[in-house]
């Protein structure tokens, strides 16, 4: 069986233009069977995130490609990441505000290994540009995608974050691939 990669997009508040540009020329740029997944159904991501994963299976997908609805996206990264052959891999992009001044470019302690070229194992990354094999989310129990919470209601860990700490728990690394420039559109792109 060929490589078969499921888009998964979920949105609720619409695709940012340079976002649908620039995914068009990733999905261009990668040589395999495609499935595109667009949910808007959810109440949030994790709800829009775990339906795309009961589709991507359904389809009969190999790989799971995560995306936002609000990245800046480039045309080699879906290829960079399938050939790294990981069951988790993805990039590392910038939260959406301004810390002291300058871009936050850390989304998480990545630990000792953290290299600024070359692959390394982390924690966990965002789901803007995450690459799962569907085989994976047989072995993670349900649901895949979820949140943890403070006791005031506001958010502890998010779903992506919730999905790679099931994933790690199940016997799985998480990959990163720091050569991967993505852009986040917020009110600039950071």
């Amino acid at each position: 069986m060929g490589v078969k990669i499921a888009y998964g997009l979920p949105t609720n508040r619409g695709v940012k233009p340079k976002t649908a540009q620039t995914l068009l020329e990733m999905v261009s740029h990668a040589d395999v069977d495609s499935h595109i997944i667009v949910s808007t159904k959810g109440y949030n991501t994790a709800e829009n995130r775990n339906y795309i994963v009961a589709q991507a299976i359904k389809a009969n997908c190999t790989h799971l490609l995560l995306l936002d609805d609000d990245m800046v996206y480039v045309p080699d990264g879906i290829s960079k990441l399938l050939a790294h052959d990981k069951d988790i891999v993805g990039a590392k992009y910038s939260v959406r505000r301004i810390v002291e001044g300058d871009v936050n470019h850390e989304v998480i302690e990545y630990g000792d290994d953290k290299s600024d070229t070359e692959l390394f194992k982390c924690q966990a990354l965002g789901g803007g540009l995450l690459l799962v094999k569907t085989e994976v989310f047989m072995q993670v129990s349900q649901p895949h995608f979820g949140y943890k919470w403070f006791d005031n209601g506001m958010v502890k860990m998010s779903n992506d974050w919730f999905f790679c700490e099931k994933a790690r728990d199940a016997g799985y690394d998480v990959w990163c691939d720091p050569s991967i420039h993505l852009g986040h559109i917020g009110d600039m792109e950071y």
